[in-house]
């Protein structure tokens, strides 16, 4: 990934870090699993990033893989996480 996709999905990303740990603490109950949520969604995501499509909506493409993310986590800690998906 070239420095300017990195900046790129950086900037993407501080902007919808808000309302992405918004839906991450409603999922997750906890402030804990909402920023291991955040994080685990973050590294998802930037590991994938050069395949977006800088024309798509960059919120809908986080919250996708935060809903992904969040239905494995849950799978694999069923404790930790809320099982009800809003």
């Amino acid at each position: 990934m070239s420095d300017s996709e990195k900046q790129l999905f950086e900037n993407l990303a501080f902007e919808h870090m808000d309302s992405l740990y918004s839906k991450a603490i409603r999922l997750a109950r906890s402030q804990e699993g909402a920023e291991d949520l955040v994080q685990q969604t973050y590294a998802s995501a930037f590991g994938v990033f050069e395949q977006f499509d800088i024309r798509s909506d960059f919120n809908k493409w986080l919250n996708e893989i935060l809903m992904c993310t969040y239905s494995t986590l849950s799978k694999k800690y069923p404790g930790n996480f809320n099982t009800t998906i809003m």
